[in-house]
């Protein structure tokens, strides 16, 4: 790309020239030809965008540039990471860099050299005229080829290190109450989950009326619950067993039927459904004080009852420290146990394993508000240990992306 002197100054933004001949006017070839063009433009333009990234980044920052990306650009946190990560590894890859400003390399295919740059030492040059010509669905399979047959123990350390970056996460979408889930996975264990998805979705497929078919996305969705909701036998008892379920609701005295149902964590759900529920799952209903169902157990017991943790579900609804699904949490004494503290509902709170270290090792507290309400309380800043999060390593970390020799 050409700079052009203009009063002492320099052209410092992109610009394109759009063509002037109306859509319905241009013929086949012309249409093909200026579809051709955009694609041209869109790669030099990132091109010119990762050499300014990196230069904002060598000059600025990492988080600053990212900051500026997410503001200016409108970018995802994770995308704006990724677009800086990329701009950074492109500084080692000239040819690639240079593709890209001819037009000729598409940036996901540059992302695709990047990232392999990033795991390992690679050939450019070998790999550089396939970026020019493939697809980045099949460009990304030639580069786990081309790594697979480079590396010196068949690929394994590869695996392995994919298998330790494996993760899952499920939320809830605040906007529309929706349960989102994601995960990553070694290609093995991988191919292994969308096995046994595809056999699930073959039998839904065939079990499903012709005349009222369901998307492939919701029969992907619903072969995913099948697989994990699935009930089992129990090997001792005999018993069909299943996920269990708390759901609560409040019983109307004087119009004798059941109203606001909810979810262990508050979730509204339509009282109808319980019922429907009440049929197909292993229900937990949420128990309060009563003569069948004790909920101080004194020092008769160190760890909650069943009963106990219903209750605390339906209270707390979560870690009240961070907000942490309930399942994932533990019946934390307030009193400690070991020092002669109870085992009852007023004494307990819902802490998932890391609120529990801030408790036990950082000395954070748990507190009740007036409304009953509990949270968790830091210590005096003179009480503070000068480990973990306060250690001066975790304020001065490095850059987030390889260091280079």
């Amino acid at each position: 790309m050409e700079t052009t002197a203009i009063d002492r100054g320099v052209i410092n933004e992109i610009g394109a020239v759009l063509p002037n001949l109306a859509v319905g006017d241009a013929t086949l070839e012309q249409l093909r030809v200026r579809l051709q063009s955009t694609f041209r433009v869109e790669n030099q333009a990132a091109a010119v965008r990762a050499e300014t990234l990196a230069e904002l980044t060598r000059r600025e920052g990492v988080h600053i540039t990212e900051n500026d990306l997410r503001e200016k650009g409108l970018r995802p946190r994770r995308k704006a990471r990724s677009e800086v990560e990329t701009a950074v590894e492109l500084e080692e890859l000239p040819k690639t860099s240079e593709g890209m400003r001819d037009g000729e390399i598409p940036y996901d295919n540059a992302r695709i050299l990047a990232k392999a740059s990033q795991q390992g030492e690679i050939d450019e040059t070998e790999l550089v005229d396939k970026a020019r010509t493939q697809s980045p669905d099949k460009f990304a399979g030639t580069v786990r080829k081309y790594q697979q047959q480079r590396s010196e123990d068949d690929g394994m350390s590869r695996l392995e290190h994919q298998r330790s970056r494996r993760f899952a996460n499920i939320r809830t979408d605040r906007s529309d109450g929706m349960t989102v889930l994601y995960g990553r996975f070694d290609p093995i264990t991988g191919a292994l989950i969308e096995t046994a998805l595809s056999q699930k979705m073959n039998e839904l497929w065939r079990e499903e009326d012709p005349r009222a078919r369901r998307t492939p996305g919701q029969r992907m969705a619903d072969a995913l619950a099948h697989l994990v909701t699935r009930e089992e036998t129990d090997e001792d008892s005999g018993r069909i067993r299943g996920p269990r379920l708390l759901l609560i609701a409040d019983y109307d005295v004087i119009g004798r039927e059941l109203r606001n149902g909810r979810l262990g964590d508050g979730t509204p759900i339509p009282v109808e459904k319980i019922r429907d529920l009440a049929c197909q799952s292993d229900i937990l209903p949420a128990i309060f004080r009563g003569v069948s169902q004790p909920m101080d157990l004194g020092r008769s017991r160190r760890a909650a009852s069943p009963a106990q943790r219903i209750a605390l579900v339906a209270r707390d609804k979560a870690c009240v420290g961070c907000g942490a699904n309930a399942n994932w949490c533990q019946a934390h004494h307030i009193i400690p146990w070991a020092v002669q503290g109870n085992t009852d509902l007023d004494d307990m709170v819902l802490l998932c394993s890391r609120c529990h270290h801030k408790v036990h090792d950082d000395h954070w507290q748990v507190r009740k508000t007036p409304t009953g309400k509990y949270h968790l309380k830091p210590p005096l800043k003179h009480n503070r240990p000068t480990t973990g999060r306060h250690n001066s390593k975790y304020r001065n970390r490095r850059s987030p992306f390889k260091q280079r020799k």
